[in-house]
């Protein structure tokens, strides 16, 4: 399910497939708080490429989760 503020129009069934939309998608579902179905993994590869894209508060609770 896409959140309210999403404000592209996705089919339900659009996953990430390249890097570039990987890290699109990441930083649009963290900074719109849709953190359902965020694995763990994805966020250890692509934060380094994100983390300046994030809101402030965000990227410090992403910083907390992936260092402990």
């Amino acid at each position: 399910m896409k959140p309210w503020a999403w404000d592209y129009d996705l089919p339900d069934d659009w996953k990430p497939k390249t890097d570039d939309e990987w890290e699109w998608y990441l930083v649009r579902k963290i900074n719109y708080e849709d953190l359902e179905g965020l694995k763990k993994a994805h966020l250890e590869k692509y934060f380094p490429a994100i983390e300046r894209y994030l809101d402030p508060g965000k990227r410090m609770l992403i910083d907390y989760y992936l260092k402990n």
